[in-house]
């Protein structure tokens, strides 16, 4: 199946235009994890990682997926009138997608799934993906529950590799020349109020900051309606026209399927509020009892 041909026919059924960028990474395949990636997914993150593979809680969808969530959530009319087109989510349930600015132009959104309210974070998708990579180079951490610092680093590299392969030049050396740095230890804070931890990264918080602040401002704020608030006229519910809450899929229940152990992971680490690598840890306990029983 080409993925171009179902987010073009969702683009044109929502009205929203997919980013030229957008569209080659979609093209290329590398925005898909593929049926062996529970077996594989540590070597192709080294070698030939998915795009976006070394950011923090960011998993592509395939178009079905973006389909339900605009079908059974983001709609226009369950959203007052404003239309997404979901192309990411994060392990919580959040959606990234493209929505319309108010002006003119498409703009990338997290809409979270738990709150009245989201915004516009980037005007447009390429200023999206600068800023996804300038918060990876700020810091590792998350990558370092799987990897040494050395396969951070790698991954890191590889992932702006590929990525930049689609890009311009004067965009894709920007980048590159981030990953030129040598990795050292940092110190970050999480919030105002936060302790101060030592990350592993290529530039300061500092740097960060200032090298956000050179992309576009957006100032757009929407309101959202939950998931299980939105009205739907197949389902009944104790509350005429509601639809409750989608159940979740037990982390255990995924685990017993080797080609979703990935998703038993994500899931264990939101149950629990775990890093990436304590739930792994679960999760291969947990397959290892079923072995034993087996």
């Amino acid at each position: 199946m080409n993925p171009m041909i179902d987010y073009e026919t969702l683009s044109t059924q929502t009205g929203i235009a997919l980013p030229p960028l957008l569209k080659e990474f979609l093209a290329s395949g590398k925005t898909h994890y593929g049926p062996d990636w529970a077996d594989t997914w540590r070597q192709r993150c080294l070698q030939d990682p998915p795009l976006f593979m070394s950011w923090q809680d960011f998993e592509w969808i395939d178009a079905e997926a973006s389909r339900e969530i605009i079908e059974g959530w983001l709609n226009p009319s369950a959203q007052n009138g404003r239309r997404f087109l979901p192309f990411a989510q994060s392990g919580a349930g959040d959606a990234w997608c493209l929505t319309p600015l108010d002006t003119h132009g498409v703009g990338v959104a997290l809409v979270l799934h738990d709150d009245e309210a989201s915004s516009v974070s980037h005007a447009c998708f390429d200023d999206f993906v600068c800023a996804g990579f300038l918060q990876a180079f700020a810091d590792l951490s998350d990558q370092l529950d799987e990897f040494s610092e050395p396969e951070a680093l790698q991954l890191l590299r590889a992932d702006v590799a590929q990525t930049t392969r689609f890009m311009t030049q004067e965009l894709g050396g920007y980048l590159q020349d981030f990953c030129r740095r040598p990795l050292e230890i940092r110190p970050w804070r999480d919030g105002p109020r936060a302790r101060v931890r030592q990350v592993a990264s290529l530039i300061s918080q500092d740097e960060l900051a200032a090298e956000l602040d050179r992309l576009p401002a957006v100032n757009l704020s929407f309101p959202v309606v939950a998931r299980w608030e939105v009205r739907s006229s197949d389902e009944g519910s104790t509350q005429p026209g509601l639809v409750p809450e989608p159940a979740k899929i037990d982390w255990r229940t995924l685990a017993a399927d080797p080609l979703q152990k990935m998703a038993a992971i994500r899931a264990c680490q939101s149950e629990h509020g775990c890093s990436l690598g304590q739930a792994k840890a679960m999760v291969d306990q947990y397959i290892g009892s079923l072995d034993r029983h087996a």
